[in-house]
């Protein structure tokens, strides 16, 4: 488990009332020290998500359409025969207009001349032919199965793999553990600095947390193994970091 801290900390004390530092107490002033601790934890993923993009071509767009359909029905089967449930496979359709799922391609414009022996103006024809796309999220959470995905899609010569996303869904063990670390650090360094200026840490006067960085999303890395013959891609599962930051304010007493 890798633990990264850092700490910041200031000292506000006998300053006068109209600036920070001094807190209003039942009608008392009290100078106060402030400090900031932070802590971090890191998880291993539990899910990845891999988004396949492909497009087929054909003469209309129904054409187009049927392709690309055959080949994202070609490669649920592909994933299902590896372990991959249905209903882990997401369309793009869901969050792409279909204005942006076609695309018309202008072919080469032809000269086509009156017929032979006979007189009139030159013709000029365009074919046009459509290319149909279509965008997969595969949901892993076996992690062991996120390079099989890959050489599934690559299989079925889908090349277009727009990254590999890890995220961790269950962190809240760690963000605990975090947050008791960072709550002791922003203490320790109060009672530093109290004792430091010839003081004392007195009552605390606010404590407050808010989320630091937490990469819920983190990237993979990617070897090929395997001979000239054979290979097979193996995904490098990333930690993913979860971090908390705690705010204190005490109560600096000063000693006789």
């Amino acid at each position: 488990m890798i633990r990264h801290l850092a700490t910041s900390a200031c000292l506000l004390l006998a300053l006068p009332a109209h600036l920070l530092g001094q807190a209003d107490m039942n009608g008392s002033k009290v100078s106060e020290v402030r400090t900031v601790g932070t802590a971090q934890r890191s998880v291993r993923p539990d899910l990845a998500v891999v988004i396949l993009e492909f497009s087929s071509v054909g003469a209309s767009p129904r054409e187009a359409g049927q392709r690309v359909a055959a080949l994202a029905d070609s490669l649920r089967r592909a994933l299902h025969s590896i372990g991959i449930p249905r209903d882990s496979l997401v369309a793009g359709s869901r969050w792409q207009w279909w204005g942006g799922r076609l695309e018309i391609l202008p072919g080469p414009t032809r000269h086509i001349p009156p017929p032979p022996g006979t007189s009139g103006p030159t013709l000029t024809q365009q074919d046009t032919a459509y290319r149909a796309h279509e965008v997969v999220e595969v949901r892993v959470r076996d992690l062991s199965k996120v390079g099989a995905v890959i050489d599934a899609a690559l299989g079925l010569r889908i090349t277009q793999i727009s990254g590999i996303r890890f995220s961790a869904e269950k962190t809240a063990a760690a963000r605990e553990a975090a947050l008791r670390e960072a709550s002791l650090a922003a203490r320790k360094q109060a009672e530093t600095i109290a004792t430091a200026s010839g003081g004392k840490l007195g009552r605390i006067l606010s404590l407050s947390t808010e989320p630091g960085y937490d990469e819920r999303f983190k990237g993979a890395e990617v070897m090929l193994h395997g001979s000239q013959t054979s290979s097979r891609t193996q995904i490098v599962e990333p930690q993913i970091p979860v971090s908390v930051t705690v705010q204190g304010r005490w109560e600096l007493v000063s000693t006789p």
